[in-house]
């Protein structure tokens, strides 16, 4: 069985949709696949081993420097458009080397290569990676004039569409795509790598960090304004008072970082928060945490809550996208209003106070993600998909 791997981002340390389609890929070459993998050629990216026995193709595009396209300007559209046209071309001189095309993301790419793909009489998998974000089909419609409805139109004949939360399924419903093309399946997370310690050896790595406070809060992710960090700070800020031993720990880099830095000053509390920017090893920083907070206003289905999971963190998030789709509220983990900054302070201090309440949403969040968020349990959805598809050649 040959499949072409499509995933403008290929890697692991720029994100959880790079480090998604590379561990996937890994995974299924291990079951048996035969895969090649089309992806964005960038510099200036971390060190990155590429995975073994897997046969990569780099497409050049215009401006290799910029890694994330998250934002909607003329310079990343550009970007996008220049590495889907050299794409169409890589994928009709690789022809006879895949049988199915599988798209990390249900974009622009994937909108200028499928006609050419059906041409080719190739089954197209894409998986669809955020919700109302207005990249992706399921939030296309009356965007951009007639454009986001061409997309769409044009996107829905892909063969089947995978939804990693239940607001994208919705989503994908009302842009057209037919509710038998699409396909309900999770993030997932190594729960061999990411996994729980104790107490003595949290308290060590607190040592090592030089944050050996009573309760380390710790949010990992890049920072932009969907992820609203700036709603953390100033829930922290309101929390001090009632836990005025707690640190908060912020992984991670992006454009908004100097303005959290400046409001944490502005706030008096930049004594209190640690910045670490972007890391390699976001385990150990896990592991030095006693709670995990995701104050994001929108995600698809986010690697660092997983992640977090995984390692028996409790679990503190904003009420949105695939966060109600992973967490129950009160059993695993504790919800809140996206944008609530009193919500949110409500439940540090509650969290930070209960100990006991902490290590029981802590067990409950590891338990989920060994039984439902596995790789293993991921790839098997995958390779039933990818089956079922090539019988109908």
């Amino acid at each position: 069985m040959k499949i072409c791997v499509v995933a403008p981002l290929f890697h692991t340390s720029l994100g959880g949709v790079g480090k998604q389609a590379v561990l996937l890929t890994e995974k299924l070459s291990k079951c048996g696949f035969k895969l090649i993998v089309l992806t964005r050629k960038m510099i200036n990216t971390p060190e990155f081993k590429t995975p073994a026995n897997i046969e990569i193709h780099y497409i050049p595009s215009f401006k290799p420097c910029v890694h994330i396209l998250e934002e909607k300007n003329l310079s990343n559209l550009l970007i996008s458009l220049s590495f889907s046209l050299m794409l169409a071309f890589k994928l009709l001189v690789l022809r006879k080397k895949y049988d199915l095309a599988h798209f990390h993301g249900a974009s622009l790419p994937l909108c200028i290569c499928l006609p050419l793909l059906k041409l080719l009489e190739k089954r197209v998998i894409a998986k669809v990676l955020a919700s109302n974000l207005g990249t992706e089909v399921g939030s296309l419609k009356g965007k951009y004039l007639f454009m986001g409805n061409l997309m769409a139109w044009i996107i829905r004949h892909t063969d089947k569409f995978i939804a990693i939360s239940q607001e994208i399924a919705d989503g994908l419903k009302k842009d057209g795509i037919q509710p038998e093309k699409i396909k309900q399946i999770t993030n997932f997370v190594d729960t061999e790598r990411f996994y729980p310690i104790n107490d003595q050896e949290r308290h060590i790595l607190k040592m090592a960090l030089s944050i050996d406070r009573n309760v380390v809060i710790n949010f990992t992710g890049r920072i932009v304004e969907r992820k609203g960090v700036d709603i953390l700070v100033n829930a922290f800020a309101e929390s001090m008072e009632l836990m005025p031993s707690s640190i908060l720990i912020i992984v991670g880099a992006g454009p908004d970082e100097d303005k959290i830095k400046n409001m944490a000053s502005k706030l008096g509390i930049n004594n209190k928060i640690r910045f670490f920017g972007h890391s390699r090893e976001v385990i150990k920083y896990y592991h030095a945490a006693d709670i995990y907070v995701l104050p994001s206003y929108a995600e698809g289905m986010p690697n660092s809550l997983l992640e977090a999971m995984a390692c028996g963190l409790p679990i503190i998030a904003s009420k949105i996208g695939g966060v109600v789709d992973v967490i129950e509220n009160g059993k695993d983990g504790i919800l809140f209003e996206p944008g609530d900054i009193s919500g949110l302070s409500s439940a540090l201090v509650r969290l930070s106070k209960d100990v006991g309440l902490r290590v029981r949403l802590g067990e409950e969040a590891r338990k989920k993600a060994v039984e439902g968020f596995s790789i293993e349990r991921v790839a098997d959805e995958y390779i039933k998909i990818y089956e079922n598809m090539l019988i109908m050649l």
